[in-house]
């Protein structure tokens, strides 16, 4: 609506100095119904035009207008018009557009008989219905229509966009972990340590702005827009409203040219990350009005400047292990140890972190304390031993160098190797080679065989003696089928470190 409700005011009553104001043809304010227009019209005596009233324009019908589409020639404002039955007095309905738009219109004068009712509009109306003229108070009937005035002025169009951004900073921690943190080892034996290094970040925001361009049209045809300033406020329901810094690259007032547009840029800062109504408003002097234009501040839509969203990630050992991205990410790698001699070992190793903006750093650890017996030794299983041969699959331990994972195993007529690999199946000749082997290795790797020298002599003169089928053959009552069960429970027992030097870890 124009900002002259004063000079309105002014107007409506020296017209109404020539004639007295008549009481409301309507049932009173509200939307468009068919009982009534949605404001009460005012009476004015005699011929009121739009220009009395103070608006720029006046788009003037006469007569009882029939239903159609009118246009303005002055200024190409459409008027449709829904006029039913001639000469009862009634305006049906009306709507107004420009360039294919609603419009806004701010009165409109229902002339009839010696006077005319004036609706005015605040704010402007794009539509309205059941408008009436004066009641002929000869026959309480409204006047039939003499012309209908449509009174307005154009507002500047305000038109804006908003381009929230903000500050989003990684911070970044670092753990490394391994599945073994103590170990004994027999000298010259490998064991694999499975490490994990876990890099996570969280994010702390700051800096939220909000920027874009503001854009004033003058849509008058004929006059220019006298623009006196363009402002920009942010606003939020229980905050103080934000004054954003705005450049239109010009000296107001400013006289901006019909058809013309003037576009000026803002920016302005916020203390959060809430969701605001941006509002620029465009105030002028003179015959065109001013306007306004809003748009939602929408941070989930926001410009985001990361600050140390990666990071690389290094060990002291295992190298570059690779970039993590926020928020974060898990390494995983895998280390052979291997002493060939005894005494008491710490092997550690730290993984780093360094970010790529700021260049934060973090950094963790993790230590294996590592035992290789001197004078006793350890013991490994048979399990241990199978996957460990030159034939893998699991590092190889060179211990197997000292027998020879292809050399014949005494009668069976297969290899160590393939002996080893041989399920028992309930042989008792299989159960003790299995043993047997194993003890063997272990001797051989530096454990004390004190505790096992005895059973290995006894299980070597019974397997220089025996086939596997000869002692698959044997019933379970056989002297010679239990003396190969026993012998194997004690070999086992050492391999497990149940008796002599203790068990390494496997």
């Amino acid at each position: 609506m124009k900002a002259k409700a004063l000079l309105l005011a002014v107007a409506m009553t020296a017209l109404a100095a020539c004639g007295t104001q008549q009481a409301p043809q309507s049932g009173g304010v509200g939307p468009q119904t068919n009982s009534g227009p949605r404001v009460d019209p005012i009476f004015v005596a005699g011929n009121p035009t739009c220009q009395d009233l103070g608006y720029t324009y006046e788009f003037k019908l006469d007569l009882d207008p029939a239903s159609g589409e009118y246009t303005d020639a002055a200024t190409g404002v459409k008027v449709t018009i829904t006029n039913n039955a001639a000469g009862d007095g009634v305006l049906d309905a009306w709507s107004a557009t420009f360039e294919g738009n609603p419009f806004g219109i701010d009165a409109v004068i229902m002339k009839g008989g010696p006077g005319a009712n004036v609706y005015v509009y605040n704010p402007e109306a794009t539509a309205d219905g059941n408008l009436v003229t004066p009641t002929n108070p000869s026959n309480g009937k409204p006047y039939g229509i003499s012309h209908v005035s449509f009174c307005f002025d154009f507002n500047v169009i305000v038109t804006k966009t908003a381009d929230p951004s903000l500050k989003r900073t990684w911070t970044w921690n670092i753990e490394k972990k391994a599945d073994q943190s103590s170990l004994t080892l027999s000298a010259g034996q490998s064991f694999i340590v499975n490490y994990t290094v876990k890099v996570s970040a969280t994010s702390t925001d700051s800096d939220w702005k909000v920027g874009g361009e503001i854009k004033v049209k003058n849509p008058d045809p004929n006059y220019a827009a006298t623009l006196t300033s363009v402002t920009d406020v942010i606003s939020k329901a229980g905050d103080p409203d934000v004054v954003a810094t705005v450049n239109c690259g010009v000296t107001f007032p400013y006289n901006l040219p019909s058809g013309q547009t003037l576009t000026c840029t803002y920016t302005a800062s916020l203390p959060n990350g809430d969701t605001r109504t941006n509002t620029a408003t465009a105030a002028t002097a003179g015959k065109v009005e001013g306007g306004s234009g809003t748009a939602t501040v929408d941070f989930s839509k926001a410009t985001i400047t990361q600050v140390d969203d990666k990071a690389d990630v290094t060990d002291s050992l295992q190298g570059n292990l690779g970039t993590a991205s926020a928020p974060g990410t898990t390494f995983t790698y895998s280390r052979t140890l291997k002493y060939d001699a005894c005494g008491q070992y710490t092997y550690g190793n730290t993984a780093s972190l360094t970010t790529n903006t700021t260049g934060a750093t973090g950094s963790s650890s993790w230590s294996v304390a590592v035992n290789v017996p001197c004078a006793t030794g350890c013991t490994l299983t048979p399990g241990y031993w199978k996957t460990h041969s030159k034939y893998g699959p699991a590092p190889y331990d060179d211990t197997w160098a000292q027998v020879g994972e292809d050399a014949a195993f005494f009668l069976s007529g297969q290899t160590y190797y393939q002996v080893l690999w041989t399920p028992p199946g309930g042989n008792a000749y299989y159960i003790l080679a299995h043993a047997y082997i194993a003890a063997r290795l272990n001797q051989l790797g530096g454990a004390d065989f004190t505790a096992a020298q005895a059973a290995f002599n006894s299980a070597t003169a019974l397997f220089g003696t025996y086939t596997p089928a000869q002692v698959a053959a044997m019933k379970g009552s056989s002297t010679v089928r239990q003396q190969f069960n026993s012998l194997a429970a004690t070999l086992d027992n050492y391999n497990n470190g149940l008796i002599g030097p203790g068990h390494c870890s496997e």
